[in-house]
């Protein structure tokens, strides 16, 4: 078994739900910390989900209100095992950088 504690994802938020993270085959995941970053001139609903299976469940309250400028760091621990996702959107693409850092186990 060999650990790796790296940078899962980054990149900008959608305007419809999009993977953010998907766990790779034979591999387990813990999400350490999700960041998102309103680099918009206007507050920005985001939502996020972790979804096993085929149900995704939000991971913070439904449309989220991240003002101009702000930061969000969600830092509860996810456990993923191989092909769970990390979801999100936000009301405007382009708008909200995202950044997911954790832990993978590979078999």
């Amino acid at each position: 078994m060999a650990f790796s504690i790296k940078a899962l994802g980054e990149g900008q938020l959608a305007n419809t739900k999009g993977t953010l993270y998907t766990t790779p085959a034979l591999t387990q995941a813990i999400i350490k910390t999700i960041t998102l970053v309103n680099t918009g001139a206007a507050a920005q609903a985001v939502n996020l989900y972790a979804k096993s299976g085929a149900t995704s469940r939000r991971i913070i309250p439904k449309d989220m209100n991240l003002g101009a400028g702000y930061m969000l760091v969600f830092d509860d621990e996810l456990t993923l095992e191989a092909a769970d996702l990390i979801e999100g959107d936000a009301a405007n693409a382009t708008e909200v950088d995202f950044t997911i850092n954790g832990v993978e186990e590979t078999a």
